[in-house]
């Protein structure tokens, strides 16, 4: 019965040594498999000299000389570990007894140690190691087994165990060098065991002692060994988890954190993943998003279908779309110009998602728009100067002679004033020219807008009584100031208001009003003419682009350019139908913004 019960302990090590090869190499790992397996080995040796009533004297004798190899590993086992120590752990060891323990613990003291463990285990299956076998029975378990002899050189073994139990102290003191503090548990945890276990087994070699007695308190500690093992695992493994933690929260916050939209799309087109940005735009949480679609965002449905189908077959065909040109809509009708990248992400078999990096490139184009333009202005500035004067000279000459035949040749006036009026319009436009090529110096200082804006007023009310046109202006205080040029300022709002005098029907109203906002002031001009359609309102400050059948064009351009120059903006609004309203916005003086 204490055999079969023996055999049965012997394969618990066993099984364990097997299960330790299937985990992921450590450099632990191994050791403490080839470890199991000596112990099992050692049991066994045991175990077989309880095996007088299921084998023959001469096999048990050969078993366990055989299963002897067990005890014998322990010391290479134990010198391999030390070395592992020494030379691959970090320890809070100084260099110089680091260096002295590694002189002793190298590759050719281990080699040493392999051949006098080998010499040791050859010796054991001769005379000279085991010279005989003794029957013993001990109450009251009356149990009996068969008792090993040592012969003549049996007191090498001895020297063997000695040399383990050295050993298994030197590695105890190397434990609590360790910096790692899982693995300096676990490793004290094993030394220890074994020390104690290995000595309550040479405690119980008498041939008084029962011998499962040793075996059954070792398999006590090899179980506890093993617990330590797997305690030291998880504990890494909860380690590594609230490292990954810590990494996924520090990688959401750096994508929420990027201005670009980035968000991550199923095979169904669904939003797996957005960042803040993206969430912002549609104007909802980056949590009410996930496992929508463009549809629930989108006012126009069917391109928002056109969107998710693309998604879905760039996903199912594994294509990718770089750098690409696409525009996105929000709930409220704005629409964001982006350089968009889409490429297909392989998790897992069978599992990808679809990553799309946005970049919004809304602000650039406007950018470039306007380096454009400005471009334009000037290439047509340079050719207006040429021809104004080319135009100017000759144009006096003309306007000379036509006086000089109106006075001496009877021609019918009407003709005469005909022409006096055509050379009067092409100098107002040669003149319009050299302004747009050559403006005025700006002599900048401080502007009362209530004078400003009230001659303004005067000098067009005359021609908007004339169309029946009212002027309805909500007078500026007399403390509102800017920094800026009159003339100029004065020739910006003579252009925008006669514009609006000269686009708004008879019987209408156009209404001047302001406010502050911010340090700026913002004057707003509104009438109620035919409007313009966006298209139009897109060409606005164009050289040569006007509406009116006798207009240059260059008016407005020219008032955009003294605006820009006084950093400040104008912006445009309008509707078929119902009208166009001109915004000016332009800084406030110092002193008038510290009242604010």
């Amino acid at each position: 019965m204490a055999f079969l019960l023996m055999v049965f302990f012997s394969l618990i090590p066993l099984t364990t040594f097997v299960i330790l090869f299937r985990f992921k190499y450590q450099r632990v790992t191994y050791p403490l498999a080839v470890f199991y397996f000596a112990v099992s080995m050692w049991q066994m040796s045991i175990a077989v000299l309880y095996g007088e009533d299921w084998l023959e004297q001469d096999l048990i004798e050969g078993l366990f000389r055989f299963f002897r190899i067990g005890t014998v590993t322990f010391a290479p086992l134990l010198f391999y570990m030390i070395y592992q120590l020494l030379f691959f752990e970090e320890l809070k060891l100084s260099v110089r007894k680091k260096q002295a323990f590694q002189k002793i613990f190298n590759r050719f003291s281990y080699i040493g140690m392999l051949i006098w463990s080998i010499g040791i285990y050859v010796i054991g299956w001769t005379s000279l190691g085991v010279v005989n076998f003794d029957r013993h029975s001990i109450a009251p378990f009356n149990e009996e087994f068969y008792y090993p002899l040592s012969g003549s050189l049996g007191w090498t073994f001895s020297i063997h165990i000695l040399l383990i139990i050295v050993l298994d102290l030197l590695a105890i003191y190397l434990t609590f060098k360790i910096v790692d503090k899982h693995r300096r548990t676990f490793l004290h945890v094993f030394f220890v065991s074994l020390l104690l276990a290995y000595s309550f087994g040479v405690i119980n070699l008498s041939s008084d002692s029962p011998l499962f007695q040793s075996i059954l308190a070792l398999i006590i500690l090899v179980m506890g060994i093993f617990a330590a093992y797997v305690k030291m695992i998880y504990n890494k493994m909860e380690e590594v988890n609230g490292e990954l933690l810590i990494q996924q929260l520090f990688l959401r916050r750096v994508i929420d954190a990027n201005p670009n939209f980035i968000y991550a799309k199923d095979e169904f087109g669904r939003f797996t993943m957005a960042n803040a940005a993206l969430a912002a735009l549609y104007g909802v949480s980056s949590e009410q998003i996930l496992g929508k679609q463009e549809s629930d965002f989108y006012n126009d449905s069917e391109q928002a279908a056109e969107l998710t189908r693309e998604d879905i077959q760039l996903l199912e065909k594994n294509r990718a779309k770089v750098q690409e040109k696409q525009y996105l809509h929000t709930p409220d009708n704005r629409i964001y110009t982006v350089q968009i990248t889409k490429k297909p992400v392989f998790f897992s078999a069978g599992h990808k998602e679809l990553l799309c990096v946005a970049t919004d490139i809304t602000e650039m184009e406007q950018k470039e728009e306007y380096i454009r333009k400005t471009e334009k202005m000037n290439i047509v500035g340079q050719l207006a100067a040429g021809v104004a004067h080319e135009i100017r000279n000759p144009l006096t000459s003309l306007k000379g002679f036509v006086q000089l035949i109106d006075q001496e040749y009877s021609i019918d006036p009407k003709y005469t004033k005909i022409m006096l009026g055509e050379l009067e319009r092409i100098e107002f436009v040669s003149s319009e020219m050299l302004a747009l090529a050559k403006p005025e110096v700006t002599l900048k200082k401080r502007i009362s807008l209530y004078h400003l804006m009230k001659d303004v007023v005067e000098l067009l009310n005359m021609q908007a009584i004339t169309e029946n046109i009212t002027i309805d202006m909500k007078p500026f205080e007399e403390k509102i100031q800017l920094e800026g040029n009159a003339n100029q300022l004065k020739q910006v709002f003579i252009n925008i208001l006669k514009n609006a005098v000269e686009a708004s029907p008879k019987n209408s109203i156009i209404t001047i009003r302001h406010k502050q906002l911010d340090g700026r002031l913002a004057v707003s001009v509104t009438d109620q003419g035919a409007g313009m359609p966006e298209e139009r309102l897109k060409k606005l400050g164009e050289p040569f682009y006007t509406n009116k059948e006798k207009g240059t064009g260059l008016g407005l351009m020219v008032s955009m350019r003294i605006i820009k120059e006084h950093n400040g903006d104008i912006a445009f609004q309008s509707k078929e139908g119902e009208g166009t309203k001109v915004t000016v916005s332009l800084p406030l003086g110092a002193e008038e913004e510290s009242c604010l």
